[in-house]
């Protein structure tokens, strides 16, 4: 990721397209977490994690339009819709073998947890890469949030996990890290058409 990252942001336009597919990627989070434990009022914890979502979707919406006034395209805008579907998916399905049954709430917590584990390699690079003051400000703010609710989902998602198997864990990291290489495949593919 880092040659990737590299080569978006020595391109105003590349970058931007970029900023843009994590605005959508933080949109599609956001509105995964209304369909489902938000069709409730939900608990405080869940309904700030929205919140978070929704405002990073925004920002990032945002620093795209400073970088280009005239973005309207992403980086490899389907491969980042299907790295997303298939992991929500996947996850649902693997708790439906590990459990006998559907569990919405447990399919937020891994989804969520292995979508900001993600993050969390993924923003602090990008901030370390990046040239753009706004962006870099930007980033601090959402690495903190992102930061304060994942610790306490992702330990809550470890617990439930370990009722069903020692090695659930592992198995589930392991699926999200191979969907998300065939998205930065996608993405080395893109650049290297774009550069």
């Amino acid at each position: 990721m880092k040659d990737i990252l590299q080569n978006i942001t020595s391109d105003s336009k590349l970058e931007a397209r970029w900023l843009n597919t994590v605005s959508l990627l933080e949109l599609i989070g956001a509105r995964k977490i209304a369909k489902t434990v938000c069709r409730t009022h939900p608990q405080v914890e869940i309904l700030e994690h929205f919140a978070d979502e929704s405002r990073h979707a925004l920002a990032f919406k945002k620093l795209a339009l400073s970088v280009d006034p005239q973005v309207s395209d992403y980086l490899c805008r389907d491969e980042a819709i299907k790295y997303f579907q298939s992991l929500d998916y996947g996850i649902k399905a693997r708790i439906r073998e590990l459990t006998g049954a559907d569990d919405e709430f447990l399919n937020y917590l891994l989804t969520t947890t292995l979508i900001e584990r993600r993050a969390m390699k993924l923003y602090p690079l990008y901030r370390e890469i990046s040239r753009n003051p706004v962006v870099i400000a930007e980033l601090d703010r959402v690495i903190s949030e992102e930061t304060s609710h994942r610790v306490p989902l992702e330990a809550l998602a470890r617990e439930r996990l370990r009722a069903f198997s020692e090695s659930s864990w592992e198995s589930v990291q392991a699926f999200e890290d191979a969907l998300f290489e065939n998205f930065a495949a996608a993405l080395a593919s893109t650049l290297k058409q774009a550069i």
